[in-house]
C-alpha cells in the first residue's frame, strides 16, 4: 500500500511504512517498465529491448537517445531487484540532500557522460568496444553508491543485509568489487562503470587548474630542497627551529 504526500517535484510515497521521494519512485518505476516491456518485447520477437542499448557504432551514426535509455534496462533479475532496492535505499536520501532536480539532473547526466565517454574511447582508442552493446543501471547507481559513502561517512549499512560496512568503507567495497567483476569476466564490459564513479569522484571534489599547478610547484619545490619540511599549525617547539 502507498500513499501520495506533497506536491510536484517534493512528492513522495509512503511504501510499507518508507517515504521514498518521488523522483526516486519514477526513475525506479521508469527502470522496472522498460526491463519487462523489453524482455516481454524479446520474447515476442519484437527487438524492443535493441533499441534502449548503449551501442557506440549506432551512437556515432546519429542514435543519440542510447546515451540515456541504456540504464533504465536490466536483463537479470536479481541486477534488476537489487538494483532498484538500492537505488531506493541510497537515491532517496540523495534526493533529499541534493534536491529532487539536481538528483534527477545528475542521475540522467552522468547515465549520458559515462554513455558518452564510452563512445569516445571506443572510436578513438578501443575500436572492438564499437560493436559492444551497454546496459544496466548500476554504473549510474554505483556513482551514486560513492556519492552517499562520501556525504555520509559515518554512516553504516548492511552489504547483503549481513555484513556491516561504514560510509568510507563502502567506497572500496563497490570500487574493488567492479574490479573484482571485469577481471573475471571482461573488462570491456565494465568500462562505463569505471567511467561513472571516476566522474563521480570528480564531482565531489572538483580540482581546479589553479590547484593542480600549486601541487605541482610544491612538489618540484620539496623535491629539490629536501631539507625542507610542512610544518603544523599547532606545532609549538620552544624556542621554534622555522621562521616564515
Amino acid at each position: 500500500m502507498s500513499i501520495w504526500r506533497g506536491r510536484g517535484w517534493n512528492g513522495s510515497f509512503v511504501v510499507l511504512g518508507t517515504r521514498i521521494p518521488a523522483v526516486t519512485a519514477g526513475l525506479i518505476a521508469l527502470t522496472l517498465g522498460v526491463s519487462v516491456v523489453g524482455a516481454l518485447g524479446d520474447q515476442l520477437g519484437t527487438a524492443f529491448r535493441n533499441r534502449f542499448l548503449l551501442e557506440p557504432l549506432r551512437v556515432w551514426q546519429g542514435e543519440l537517445w542510447r546515451l540515456l535509455t541504456w540504464v533504465f534496462v536490466e536483463v537479470h533479475p536479481l541486477s534488476l531487484i537489487f538494483g532498484c532496492l538500492v537505488l531506493w535505499i541510497f537515491g532517496s536520501d540523495l534526493s533529499y540532500t541534493w534536491g529532487p532536480r539536481r538528483f534527477l539532473a545528475i542521475y540522467c547526466g552522468f547515465a549520458v557522460a559515462a554513455g558518452g565517454l564510452t563512445c569516445v574511447i571506443a572510436r578513438l582508442a578501443w575500436p572492438t568496444l564499437l560493436a559492444v552493446p551497454y546496459l544496466s543501471m548500476w554504473p549510474v547507481v554505483e556513482a551514486l553508491i560513492i556519492a552517499w559513502a562520501t556525504l555520509h561517512p559515518h554512516r553504516q549499512i548492511f552489504v547483503y543485509f549481513v555484513l556491516p560496512v561504514g560510509g568510507r568503507a563502502l567506497i572500496w567495497v563497490t570500487v574493488g568489487g567492479t574490479l573484482l567483476y571485469a577481471l573475471l569476466l571482461r573488462i570491456e564490459f565494465f568500462i562505463p562503470h569505471f567511467i561513472a564513479q571516476g566522474l563521480m569522484f570528480l564531482y565531489l571534489r572538483p580540482v581546479s587548474p589553479r590547484y593542480l599547478w600549486l601541487r605541482f610547484k610544491y612538489a618540484v619545490a620539496t623535491r629539490k630542497r629536501t631539507h625542507l619540511r610542512t610544518v603544523d599549525r599547532h606545532d609549538r617547539e620552544e624556542p621554534p627551529r622555522w621562521l616564515h
